[in-house]
């Protein structure tokens, strides 16, 4: 019995996702070939591998153990290749995923980084999306939360902490509000509505009152923006606000805190300008977080 690789492939998509459709969306081929493919793949193991429920399409019994092996061959493939074009580029662009902020306090200090690695470039990505380092998006990423699968190598870079911050003018001027603690009759920049699930925003509601910031906007550098320019007092990372040179209200904050963590693919250690890179990173993340 001889099996083809693209139907380990599509049959592992189809028992992720439970459909032939949505298996077929991702893959970028026809759902009727799907299903074909997924019919004569289940002749020629002569195993059931899917059955009907409430719930639409779910694995079988035997389908489940056979699901998990192809997990770990699709896996393990996508490892190969990231490590086979790890080892064949000669100058290469190191692509480290991380937030605005980051990216922001990152962004004056590369040269450094990529001093003594010639051929070395770095890319900041700082696109809200998640990036995922199996199928080889990014090279190295920062995550707030420490992964628990995957081939994943992980280093913390302590914790980071928020505060209060504003302009020294905005300071003065509601100097007696602020001793008074009357948070609510300050100017506030932050989050807008539609991202009520942001730790600041609600934080900002739960601790001080104020459900409704004086201006709203849907981005972290538009809010350290309004905050430099005076327009309100803003809830950022300390690291942010000290290196900006705004002024500190408060901080840190009480329950406002995440750990850091900094991610690579196990297969990018076989890589020497990854493996400096995040060697680098490390050290200067952790003096960034400790302002």
């Amino acid at each position: 019995m001889k099996l083809d690789w693209d139907d380990i492939q599509i049959f592992q998509k189809v028992g992720e996702l439970g459909s032939f459709s949505k298996a077929a969306q991702v893959l970028d081929i026809s759902q009727p070939t799907v299903s074909r493919r997924m019919y004569h793949f289940q002749e020629t193991l002569g195993v059931s591998l899917f059955e009907r429920s409430d719930k639409g399409l779910v694995l079988s019994e035997k389908g489940k153990v056979l699901f998990d092996m192809a997990f770990d061959m699709t896996r393990n493939a996508d490892a190969f290749q990231l490590a086979a074009q790890s080892l064949m580029q000669k100058s290469q662009t190191v692509r480290v995923a991380c937030s605005p902020l980051v990216g922001l306090a990152l962004s004056d200090n590369l040269d450094e980084v990529i001093a003594g690695l010639p051929g070395v470039h770095i890319a900041l990505l700082t696109s809200v999306n998640f990036v995922n380092l199996e199928k080889g998006e990014a090279d190295i990423a920062l995550r707030n939360q420490r992964p628990d699968k995957g081939n994943l190598r992980v280093q913390s870079l302590g914790e980071n902490h928020f505060g209060i911050y504003g302009t020294s003018e905005l300071k003065k001027r509601f100097h007696q509000e602020i001793m008074q603690e009357n948070w609510q009759a300050c100017p506030w920049v932050g989050y807008h509505s539609s991202m009520s699930q942001m730790p600041s925003r609600r934080w900002l509601a739960k601790n001080l009152g104020v459900t409704s910031p004086n201006l709203q906007v849907d981005h972290s550098l538009l809010i350290l923006n309004a905050a430099r320019r005076g327009k309100g007092f803003a809830i950022l990372p300390t690291f942010t606000g000290e290196m900006e040179g705004l002024e500190s209200l408060k901080r840190p904050l009480p329950d406002l805190v995440f750990e850091n963590w900094l991610v690579s693919h196990e297969q990018t250690t076989h890589n020497s300008a990854i493996s400096q890179v995040k060697q680098r990173l490390h050290k200067k993340l952790k003096r960034i977080f400790a302002l």
